[in-house]
């Protein structure tokens, strides 16, 4: 890494309101992993809900806040936010180049250590993720480094207009970069036991009507609560 990339990254965690953090986020003397520190007794377990539909409050963020409250169901220690990313003006990451978006706000809010998973949620666009979501994805970068979100649960849900219109490829795409961070990617358990959840808007925007679908993002987030329960170290209640 050159000067000027360890630069303009420390320039983006002073953006981001954490310069406290900024030996952890530029990969030194840190504590590894964010999500390893054991949390207060009486702390709650946050899951936070990433929707990058270009479609605010549509089938994307209607399954999401599904597998949250699914998710909440599981324990009173539970707490979940759904953050939708066309309230942030984003733009592409160039590696090593200064960002002027919005990323930062995110960065806050996903690295909290109080947040122990994250649900990423996308439509499906000509069977690629989308645009926001992408753009969202791209600026993971520096945490290969600093290991900011290692060992947080992480799980996708991704909207088709067709049952079969590529819904596990995307997902298994998204995947692929949250193992690349570190996060511990699970899918939404038994009884479907696939890649996520897959949802199906065949009924002009009430994703309600796939019902197999909505076992899915119910199961995603059971899923996930349960094993960011136990990453903190609590029992279901």
């Amino acid at each position: 890494m050159t000067t000027h990339d360890t630069i303009n990254r420390r320039h983006f965690i002073e953006t981001a309101g954490v310069a406290a953090a900024a030996a952890g986020f530029l990969g030194s003397a840190a504590p590894a992993h964010a999500a390893d520190a054991p949390p207060p007794a009486n702390a709650k377990v946050r899951i936070v809900g990433i929707c990058g539909s270009h479609r605010k409050g549509k089938t994307t963020a209607a399954g999401l806040q599904m597998a949250l409250d699914s998710a909440r169901a599981v324990s009173s220690d539970i707490e979940t936010d759904l953050i939708e990313l066309m309230d942030y003006k984003l733009l592409p990451a160039v590696p090593g180049g200064e960002i002027q978006d919005d990323y930062a706000r995110i960065h806050a809010k996903i690295t909290d250590p109080a947040v122990r998973g994250i649900i990423l949620g996308s439509p499906v666009y000509f069977s690629n993720m989308s645009a926001m979501m992408k753009m969202f994805i791209e600026h993971f970068g520096p945490y290969k480094k600093s290991g900011a979100l290692s060992n947080k649960v992480a799980g996708v849900l991704t909207v088709a207009g067709a049952r079969n219109g590529g819904q596990e490829g995307v997902a298994q795409s998204i995947m692929a970069a949250l193992l690349g961070v570190e996060m511990i990617v699970v899918g939404d358990g038994r009884p479907t036991g696939h890649s996520g959840a897959t949802l199906w808007n065949n009924a002009k925007d009430d994703i309600t009507q796939d019902e197999f679908g909505c076992a899915t993002a119910k199961g995603l987030g059971k899923r996930v609560a349960e094993v960011a329960l136990q990453m903190a170290g609590k029992a279901r209640s």
